[in-house]
């Protein structure tokens, strides 16, 4: 410890280091040399001497003095002075923020890289970049090296077979045999030995006989077959040579990325080494090297066809036929993705295709001077066939994402906890989507949610689940529904039912929830699911007002000012026991103001049963409702009848299927108590089905 930092902690408080010196029996502070006596040293073997350096007291103080006891000293560790700490003012306090902050875990930096500052201001947006590239790289590296792996394997046993042929079949036949020579001086032998026998001499001397191994010529099929696999072992060994060097130039590069750098500078190392691997073509050098393994295989097997014609041209036959077969499926093989985007079969050859046939258009757009249309298209052709195909399957397909969800759901069978996690899920597919998109959905899963969310519903309609779960897997039904129009008609009819006696039925949860999510769904898109959301609103909050369901006024008056549209200050006027007839009123008023347009949106046919639905509901709501002291701004709310009257007029009405003497409905019921004037029925036979 320098001098410095013991001064500076004796004038501030934390507590000093103190130099362990000789082991002796007293305490002695190295001011002037002499040493202090401990009181009560009866032990033979005590703690070391202290030493502190005079140089540390400050000028014009006189050094501190520090006892010590035998009592004090039998808790005190090897190292330690206790007494030294009292004696130091914060000494004690340091030692134990010491302590603490020791116990503190360590930062982990194992982890992605990390966004401290360094001092830059600029690090943290770099170690964001960091942190992408990071994931990216991995992939790519983790995808270089699996290919390159298998690459080096296969040419590994695929050299070894070519190289076995070419030794033991191919290469004997370029040069004279030794046993033809041995053959033909052994036959030259035996028929010296006979003409010896019979007393005769052979013409034609021994040696002479010998042929000559300058004057061997191989056949032209023994040249074709070496060359076929020589050159079949020389592309799978450089295929192995050109992985090794892959994998080394992918070590390379994912090295690059984490020198130990600043995060600006680490982040421009690893800008700088990938630009040069998108611009050479790092990923298409990978993907392109099984091709030579590939070409490697076809042509030993070109030559082991042509191997066999001249011994037997039977085998030769099955053997071509094979080939055949197989170059034909590869090339299927290499040009399904070009017609089938989503095909799992490819080959090396399928990226070359690819670009041929997207950068066939460039010359027409050359020939045009359509310098946009050929810009964009350079940077779609940039981006490679991996990235092209994967933004094919981008755009919304409606019958392809059905299909995958009811997968998911079936794949989820029997259990309940992942099914209502599914279905708290589901209204987030249906959101920022186009209205035909919706449809088209739900018209493959509206069946599938159907029964799983009865199954659930029939769980919650039962007290053998906490409240706090019933309640959270009621919501996640609700939600489900509401994405359905089938479902949700289901759930507004069920609703409808609780008006006339409170069942307990599982389709009709009449709380908080169910409220809430019919709000939640007015603004649906789909007309049927609004229009049904309307109605369910409109049934729970007068079942509320009549007190047919109980639930906290604070909700309730949250969930009407949403509902209404009003002011907090309007909603208490309202919500005051002589006004719960004005409440109704207004819920009643602004179910038919919204439900008309809604109606017209409808398709031709099934607007009349909703027409019928619509006033079935409002007579049920208007009725027993006295109108005679409505103020103005509630009277403002009502429909003008004339409106009403064009909805739903009879013309239309048989037009579009609706085959009555008749109006589906009568203009005079209980809901006309919110129209704006007051007509009979009397003034309703200016259209009559009688002149149709």
């Amino acid at each position: 410890m320098s001098k410095e930092r013991i001064q500076d902690d004796l004038e501030h408080g934390p507590r000093p280091s103190f130099h362990r010196a000789v082991p002796s029996r007293s305490i002695t502070l190295a001011v002037d040399g002499s040493p202090i006596p401990r009181r009560g040293s009866s032990r033979a073997s005590r703690p070391a001497t202290w030493a502190l350096d005079a140089s540390s007291i400050p000028r014009g103080t006189s050094p501190p003095q520090y006892t010590h006891t035998d009592d004090d000293d039998s808790d005190v560790e090897e190292g330690a002075s206790p007494d030294v700490d009292d004696a130091i003012p914060g000494a004690r306090a340091s030692r134990n923020n010491r302590s603490r902050m020791n116990e503190r875990p360590r930062r982990d930096t194992s982890s992605s890289f990390q966004t401290s500052s360094y001092g830059n201001p600029s690090a943290k947006i770099w170690g964001l970049y960091l942190n992408q590239a990071e994931k990216i790289d991995k992939e790519h590296s983790e995808t270089w090296s699996e290919n390159t792996n298998g690459v080096l394997v296969f040419a590994g046993l695929f050299s070894a077979t070519v190289a076995a042929f070419i030794t033991i079949l191919s290469f004997p036949l370029l040069q004279r045999s030794p046993t033809d020579t041995t053959n033909l001086l052994l036959n030259q032998i035996s028929q010296q030995l006979a003409a010896n026998s019979n007393g005769t001499t052979l013409s034609t001397p021994l040696i002479a006989s010998i042929p000559d191994q300058s004057s061997f010529t191989p056949t032209a099929s023994a040249v074709r077959v070496n060359v076929l696999w020589f050159v079949s072992l020389a592309l799978s060994t450089v295929s192995a040579l050109w992985a090794t060097l892959m994998q080394q130039w992918t070590r390379r590069y994912v090295q690059a990325a984490v020198r130990p750098y600043a995060p600006p500078n680490r982040a421009r190392i690893r800008a700088f080494f990938h630009e040069g691997v998108e611009k050479f073509g790092l990923g298409a050098a990978v993907e392109m090297l099984p091709a030579f393994l590939h070409a490697s295989f076809l042509v030993f097997y070109v030559g082991l066809v042509d191997f066999f014609y001249p011994i037997n041209r039977v085998v030769a036959h099955c053997l071509l036929a094979l080939v055949i077969i197989g170059l034909a499926l590869y090339v299927v093989l290499s040009i399904m993705p070009l017609y089938y985007p989503n095909s799992p079969y490819q080959t090396p050859l399928s990226s070359f295709l690819w670009f041929v046939r997207a950068s066939a258009p460039l010359v027409k757009d050359w020939i045009h001077r359509k310098g946009d249309v050929m810009r964009e298209r350079r940077i779609n052709i940039s981006l490679g066939m991996r990235r092209a195909l994967e933004k094919t399957a981008f755009g919304l397909d409606w019958k392809r994402d059905a299909r995958a969800l009811r997968w998911t759901l079936i794949s989820l069978d029997g259990d309940h906890e992942l099914e209502e996690e599914f279905l708290n899920a589901l209204p987030g597919a249906f959101k920022d989507s186009t209205s035909q998109y919706s449809k088209g959905l739900g018209k493959k899963m509206h069946k599938s949610i159907n029964k799983v969310t009865h199954e659930l519903l029939t769980t919650c309609s039962s007290n053998l689940l906490p409240e706090q779960i019933r309640k959270q897997r009621r919501a996640a039904c609700l939600g489900a529904i509401w994405c359905f129009p089938e479902t949700a008609k289901r759930h507004c009819d069920a609703i409808l039912d609780q008006w006339i006696e409170i069942t307990n039925n599982s389709w009709a949860p009449v709380s908080l929830e169910a409220w809430t999510n019919a709000v939640n769904s007015v603004t649906d898109l789909s007309p049927l699911i609004a229009f049904h959301a309307h109605c369910v609103q409109a049934i729970i909050a007068a079942m509320w007002c009549n007190e047919r369901w109980h639930c906290p006024e604070s909700e309730a008056s949250s969930l009407l000012q949403r509902q209404l549209n009003v002011s907090p200050v309007d909603m208490r006027v309202y919500l005051t026991p002589k006004k719960k007839d004005h409440l109704q009123l207004a819920v009643a008023a602004n179910l038919l103001s919204n439900a008309l347009p809604l109606l017209s949106q409808m398709e031709a046919g099934s607007d009349v049963l909703h027409k019928i639905e619509l006033n079935a509901i409002m007579n049920v709501i208007c009725r027993g409702l006295d109108v005679s002291d409505a103020p103005d701004d509630l009277k403002n709310r009502f429909v003008d009848r004339a409106e009403v009257m064009t909805a739903y007029d009879p013309v239309q009405d048989v037009a579009r299927g609706f085959h009555h003497r008749h109006r589906a409905v009568d203009l005079d019921g209980e809901w006309t108590k919110v129209f704006k004037s007051g007509h009979t029925r009397a003034e309703s036979t200016m259209v009559e089905t009688e002149s149709l």
